[in-house]
């Protein structure tokens, strides 16, 4: 068997996601999605009622970055899974948190297989979900929270914080969900 590089197990992943999906208007399946300023990124996010992230760790990969992006997703995401080779398959289930899921390769290498079935959790770090936001959407979560318009002149940073301190968190990320449902202009990766 061939090594698998990410581009096929992003393939194999991105096919199993688009046919779950196929006919769920709420969701959006987002490749490359960056968290805290471009800190981590997670291979693939799915956007619909809840943020549910998918790292990918192929044959050509290392794990050496993981102990890192686990920070950040556990932060972010209130699913995760990995889906990695057969070659990380032991390491990983070490590696990652109880709650996240964890796919593997087929040895065929034609589809993925659920080892662990991740499970829900509700930790997520207000901060770093009103980080996705950018400016213009930070400025119209003012106005969807009926705040001040004043407030829109305020620096970024200074914004994030006032929104975090003074906002109800549930409302902030069902703004950041439709936001992220509905972007349009994702950067080109």
């Amino acid at each position: 068997m061939e090594l698998l590089n990410e581009v096929k197990v992003r393939a194999l992943l991105t096919n199993e996601l688009t046919s779950i999906y196929a006919n769920c208007d709420n969701t959006r399946i987002i490749n490359e999605l960056g968290l805290d300023f471009g800190a981590a990124r997670v291979d693939v996010a799915v956007v619909n009622g809840i943020l549910h992230g998918y790292e990918i760790k192929s044959d050509l990969d290392t794990l050496a970055r993981l102990p890192r992006q686990i920070e950040y997703y556990n932060r972010a995401f209130e699913r995760m899974t990995i889906v990695v080779s057969r070659k990380y398959l032991s390491a990983t289930e070490n590696l990652v948190p109880k709650w996240w899921g964890i796919k593997v390769i087929s040895a065929d290498q034609s589809k993925l297989v659920n080892v662990r079935k991740g499970r829900k959790v509700s930790c997520q770090d207000p901060e770093i979900i009103l980080k996705l936001l950018w400016k213009k959407e930070l400025e119209g979560l003012i106005d969807h929270l009926g705040l001040p318009k004043s407030l829109k002149k305020m620096r970024k940073k200074q914004l994030l914080a006032l929104l975090q301190e003074k906002a109800d968190f549930k409302l902030i990320k069902e703004y950041v969900y439709l936001t992220l449902k509905t972007r349009d202009n994702w950067r080109i990766s």
